[in-house]
């Protein structure tokens, strides 16, 4: 998680200082009003699957396939997955009362956020960090391919990825320091 926090935190900063250089885009009323209709539609219906179902199942899902090491096979039958319960999501999905719209779109969060664990992973055809991303149709590291960002997008309802270059460390390391990570563990051949 704390690669994730200062990504995060990075990218926050990175887009607050974008946001103040450019004038902000006309609002599009029929964009606004198709998301409105997507968050609501849960309210809408008399009958259906209440949030914490839809989040319990994805939470199986991510227990029952992706957890390492990463087989590709279960990767793709997680995806395949992850599909059926958006339509159970977008389409059978009711509520209440706030409460439940809220815990809605924690859901779907949740959902992307699997999708994307697993579109990401697939896509990274090597291992690296340990346990973390062990491939096991890759089992070592392939610097020349994979020393760069995985960057990980949705258009049209799909993830798509693509590389980006590592830039220069902010706070210049050493060569030696640069491996630390694999220096720390212990090799498969220990015995």
């Amino acid at each position: 998680m704390l690669g994730a926090f200062t990504n995060g935190s990075i990218a926050g900063e990175h887009a607050s200082d974008y946001a103040k250089k450019i004038d902000l885009a006309d609002i599009d009323a029929e964009d606004v009003a198709r998301e409105r209709d997507r968050v609501l539609a849960p309210t809408k219906r008399t009958d259906g699957i209440p949030p914490h179902q839809i989040e319990y199942k994805t939470r199986r899902l991510v227990n029952d396939y992706l957890q390492p090491p990463k087989v590709p096979r279960k990767y793709e039958l997680a995806q395949v997955r992850f599909a059926e319960v958006r339509e159970d999501l977008e389409d059978n999905m009711i509520v209440s009362n706030a409460h439940q719209l809220l815990r809605s779109l924690e859901a779907a969060s949740i959902l992307d956020c699997a999708d994307m664990a697993a579109s990401s992973s697939l896509f990274r055809t090597e291992s690296r960090w340990g346990l973390y991303h062990l491939r096991s149709d890759y089992e070592g590291r392939d610097d020349e391919n994979w020393h760069c960002h995985t960057l990980l997008g949705k258009s049209n309802g799909r993830m798509s990825c693509e590389k980006r270059a590592v830039e220069p460390y902010v706070v210049p390391i050493t060569d030696d320091e640069k491996d630390i990570y694999y220096r720390q563990r212990v090799g498969s051949d220990a015995r």
